[in-house]
């Protein structure tokens, strides 16, 4: 629920403001054909930062899209990041990495569970053991 309900919260102001940002930022052309479309396609301008950061509108549009990849990261990792499944997999690691070095857990935690903050991960997940790493 809490990930339905953020995709809405964030999801749809968001649409809204890039949808509006992309037709104030620039001016839409006219359509005439795909040969005009894709006319020097592999073409690839270079504008000097002069010129863009001019345009407050595009800097905006384009910082925007540049950040808003690593946001939504940070986001979905929020949400799956710190399931338990998750962290269960995050502490085989942990292990295998440090029993070589001669670190062992204490018995206090291998007994002690973690408790879920109630997220679920929708699709299949791999543990470490399915590929033979941990022991």
């Amino acid at each position: 629920m809490a990930l339905a309900i953020s995709e809405v919260v964030l999801t749809i102001p968001l649409a809204i403001f890039t949808i509006w940002l992309n037709a104030t930022a620039s001016p839409i052309g006219p359509w005439r054909s795909w040969d005009d479309t894709h006319f020097d396609y592999f073409r690839v301008e270079q504008i000097p930062a002069l010129f863009w950061r001019s345009n407050r509108l595009l800097v905006v549009a384009m910082e925007f899209t540049r950040w808003l990849a690593p946001f939504c990261a940070l986001v979905f990792f929020a949400f799956f990041g710190f399931a338990d499944e998750a962290r269960k997999n995050y502490r085989t690691l942990f292990w295998w990495i440090a029993k070589p070095l001669g670190f062992t857990p204490s018995q206090s935690n291998q007994k002690r569970g973690m408790v879920s903050i109630g997220f679920v991960l929708l699709f299949p997940y791999f543990t470490l053991d399915t590929y033979g790493i941990a022991s």
